[in-house]
């Protein structure tokens, strides 16, 4: 019996094969150069609140695009660019979705893409930072300051992936987005988890 437990444990292990390596949180281990949003493993989370603040209700935005020009050396000099597409939206409440794409909120037929650009990048510590840029929603422009994690980097097929946390607020009456005051908080907290693939040069 102790040995056919044994054996069980060794089929396991031989299938689930080798451990993962930790990712790298020295941000000069990660190659510079071109990167590619991952569509496949990044989401945005909102969050607001609901009722005066009684609760908060939790929105994701599934479909985001983007690029990053990464500089090992000094991270301070890389560059952002991400677009996300707010008819991606998903909610837990049947058919809310829909409205908040709708004309009574976020208008997408009139504006079909947010975007955020990076301006400037400042280190807190060796894998932590704050990244400032042009948020553009519902047709408005503003500064918005990301709190950024980097959650290191590691190697896949040959190439390198980056993975970040990121963390924001920002006054969604500044962007027009005013609907259902009484009901919805002025404040929406964003919650970012993103990775990037490297864009190797073509052979």
């Amino acid at each position: 019996m102790i040995r056919a437990a044994v054996l069980a444990l060794a089929a396991t292990a031989v299938l689930a094969g080798p451990a993962l390596a930790a990712p790298d949180k020295n941000p000069a281990a990660a190659p510079s150069g071109d990167y590619k949003l991952d569509s496949r493993h990044a989401a945005l989370i909102a969050r607001v609140g609901h009722m005066g603040g009684v609760s908060k209700s939790v929105f994701r935005f599934n479909t985001l695009s983007g690029t990053l020009k990464w500089n090992a050396q000094d991270p301070t000099k890389s560059s952002l660019s991400v677009a996300i597409d707010p008819k991606s939206i998903t909610t837990n409440v049947a058919g809310f979705a829909e409205e908040l794409s709708g004309e009574k909120f976020m208008k997408t037929a009139q504006f079909p893409q947010i975007t955020f650009v990076s301006k400037s990048i400042t280190m807190d510590d060796a894998d932590e930072g704050k990244v400032t840029g042009d948020l553009t929603f519902m047709g408005v422009t503003k500064p918005v300051t990301l709190d950024v994690d980097f959650n290191g980097s590691v190697q896949s097929r040959g190439a390198a992936k980056l993975g970040f946390e990121a963390e924001a607020t920002i006054k969604r009456s500044e962007f027009g987005l005013t609907a259902a005051p009484s009901a919805i908080g002025e404040d929406i907290e964003i919650q970012i988890d993103i990775e990037f693939d490297q864009i190797k040069p073509a052979a």
